[in-house]
């Protein structure tokens, strides 16, 4: 190579970073379409990375969508740090919800380390770039993010008839827990001495995506809780799921079938992860089960 040549021919720096990575969609059921929610990767050397791609719930989506896709994410990307940090090894992960699918792994390299998760998320519709991009695995919106307003009604009206009998159990209500050590984390509605639950509603006029996958994700909260608190676990830990009482004329037996298969899939799921699912017709019937479960212990 000539002088003239060298100096006209342009110089390009070699990426200084460099890592893997791989896409966690949720699958819309009814068009089979999917959406990218969280991406999981190790940078080189092994160091393992993994952000929600919509860190706050879009307005601009569905709100069941908007919650699913910020909830969901949430739970993965917790649950993968948390899997990592306990030295287990990445291809051994399993994604901990039905209904979302990890991609292929493939290979990312920026200028450096923030750069490479930059650029994986750069490849996901939902993404938008925010001024810092340091949000943790259970940012601070998780616990102020909007459940399926069955859902909430539902919780609510439990904590409100609990309350109402035994107004000493208020901070027992609407606690956090974090599988990586992080100030913030994941609710769980009721943790008390003996007895802890999450509350679901199994409402068959819902979206799918939202009615199933809810349900389970709580399911894995409490799971998930339960190894946190180790020895010191309540003894017993339930989903409470409220579901319509028979002979309602809002509801033909064809959604009283999806109510039963529903609750079927989460009983078995609850006692893979050896849990227990509570069906309850109404607010009275869960309080009534918390009250049984665990005010005799306190007094």
């Amino acid at each position: 190579m000539n002088f003239f040549t060298q100096h006209i021919l342009p110089i390009f720096d070699e990426p200084v970073a460099s890592g893997s990575a791989r896409l966690v969609r949720l699958v819309l059921e009814a068009s089979g379409e999917s959406l990218v929610i969280a991406v999981l990767g190790e940078h080189q050397g092994g160091i393992p990375f993994a952000r929600v791609v919509t860190p706050r719930v879009l307005k601009c989506l569905p709100q069941d969508l908007g919650y699913a896709c910020h909830s969901f994410g949430s739970l993965v990307v917790a649950d993968y740090l948390a899997w990592r940090e306990a030295g287990h090894e990445a291809s051994l992960w399993k994604v901990p919800l039905g209904g979302v699918e990890v991609g292929e792994r493939f290979e990312v390299e920026a200028d450096n380390a923030a750069g490479v998760v930059d650029a994986v998320l750069e490849r996901c519709a939902l993404f938008h770039r925010r001024q810092s991009q340091h949000e943790t695995a259970t940012d601070d919106a998780s616990k102020s993010a909007p459940r399926p307003s069955s859902e909430s009604r539902f919780a609510n009206s439990v904590k409100r008839e609990v309350l109402a009998r035994r107004p000493s159990l208020e901070n027992r209500f609407n606690r956090t827990f974090s599988l990586t050590g992080s100030p913030t984390g994941f609710p769980i509605d009721y943790v008390g001495h003996s007895y802890a639950t999450c509350y679901a509603a199994i409402d068959p006029k819902s979206k799918t995506l939202v009615r199933s996958r809810a349900a389970s994700a709580a399911l894995w909260r409490l799971a998930r809780a339960r190894d946190a608190f180790g020895f010191a676990s309540p003894e017993r830990m339930e989903l409470t799921a409220w579901v319509p009482s028979p002979g309602l004329p809002i509801y033909s037996d064809s959604e009283y079938a999806i109510v039963e298969d529903t609750v079927g899939e989460l009983r078995e799921q609850a006692l893979k992860e050896k849990l227990d699912v509570f069906s309850a017709y109404d607010a009275h019937c869960a309080c009534e089960r918390l009250m049984e479960r665990e005010v005799a212990t306190v007094n």
